[in-house]
């Protein structure tokens, strides 16, 4: 993680953390904290983290031992849905439950405390909220293209933390710092990588490639890989299928040099990714980063849906630095993996 961003949360004693909506924007969250705890500037009684309950966010919090607090949330298929209608009800809702939670961390901390937002729309509703009690706000950006919530939360937060340099002619000059992305420390211990016996690993001397694509619209590249890729006999695979995907697991079974993975945890990904060839990948900017740290080159398929195309402006990024982008154009034709993974050497 950049020096950067550790020397403007050094100055103080407990950070509140808010995120919620993807495992995009929950690890670099997870990752900040880690990183920092390394840096023995913080222990993880110095953690806070807002989000809904029930949630993802709750369940890492917990596993990460932070302290967790819970506020109404509005879980949107689409920014189109009528249920926008509720959204100033329950923006007003996200203010006044966070500010009670602040007002609470201040009296029992008597310390200075910031806020760091990575977006949704909830982290709007923590940003005003702290900003009205006079707390300071950062936020990470961690695409080309920000999202809604983090241009609103520009306008009053002391620092935007960008993980692309394009990204700087969206916000006010004077306030944006480059940092990259938040990735896991476990991703540049080398040395760790290589001392430790990991339970996932590489089974042959073929060229290895991993596929991590996340959950969303994903089924179609992991069928068309099973589908074009069944005869060959050429590469050992290994695919990231994540829970909405886990039933395709059964699949890849019976196919030779195949392993199909429901969940792969960081400290595989990173170990498999010292010895991977080639990734195929849509997913987000933090996943980007974290197979670049290891030089492996990488077929980039965005999702044709994300808000404001930020994973094809993304990918076209990676671009300019020798990967391949493979625009999804027909949802239901990726017939192209196996012609460009063949020209790809």
């Amino acid at each position: 993680m950049d020096q950067k961003i550790i020397e403007e949360l050094s100055q103080y004693k407990k950070i509140i953390l808010v995120w919620g909506g993807t495992g995009g924007h929950i690890q670099p969250i997870v990752s900040l904290v880690e990183n920092l705890i390394q840096k023995d500037i913080f222990t993880k009684w110095d953690f806070v983290w807002i989000w809904g309950n029930p949630s993802a966010e709750e369940k890492n919090a917990k596993e990460e031992g932070i302290t967790f607090f819970s506020i109404p949330t509005l879980k949107l298929s689409s920014t189109r849905s009528f249920q926008m209608l509720l959204y100033p009800i329950i923006l007003i809702k996200w203010i006044f439950a966070t500010s009670r939670i602040i007002r609470q961390i201040k009296e029992n901390t008597h310390s200075k405390i910031c806020i760091f937002s990575k977006g949704g729309p909830g982290s709007v509703a923590v940003g005003f909220a702290a900003w009205t009690m006079n707390i300071d706000l950062y936020i990470h950006e961690s695409d080309t293209i920000p999202g809604r919530s983090n241009r609103i939360l520009s306008m009053i937060s002391n620092r935007i933390f960008l993980g692309f340099q394009k990204t700087e002619s969206y916000f006010k000059k004077g306030k944006t710092i480059v940092v990259w992305q938040i990735i896991h420390p476990i991703f540049t211990n080398t040395e760790k990588i290589h001392s430790e016996t990991y339970s996932i690993s590489w089974k042959t001397k073929l060229p290895h490639i991993l596929v991590i694509c996340g959950s969303q619209w994903s089924k179609i590249i992991f069928s068309e890989i099973r589908k074009q890729f069944a005869n060959h006999r050429d590469f050992e695979w290994i695919i990231s299928l994540w829970k909405l995907n886990a039933s395709l697991k059964k699949e890849f079974e019976n196919m030779e040099n195949f392993q199909a993975i429901e969940w792969i945890a960081q400290a595989n990904i990173a170990s498999l990714l010292s010895k991977t060839d080639l990734s195929i990948t849509r997913w987000s900017a933090t996943t980007l980063a974290e197979i670049d740290t290891f030089w492996v080159k990488k077929i980039i398929i965005p999702l044709p849906f994300a808000a404001s195309n930020h994973q094809y402006h993304n990918a076209l990024e990676y671009e300019k630095w020798g990967d391949i982008l493979l625009e999804q154009e027909n949802i239901r034709d990726l017939s192209q993996i196996i012609s460009t993974i063949m020209s790809y050497g």
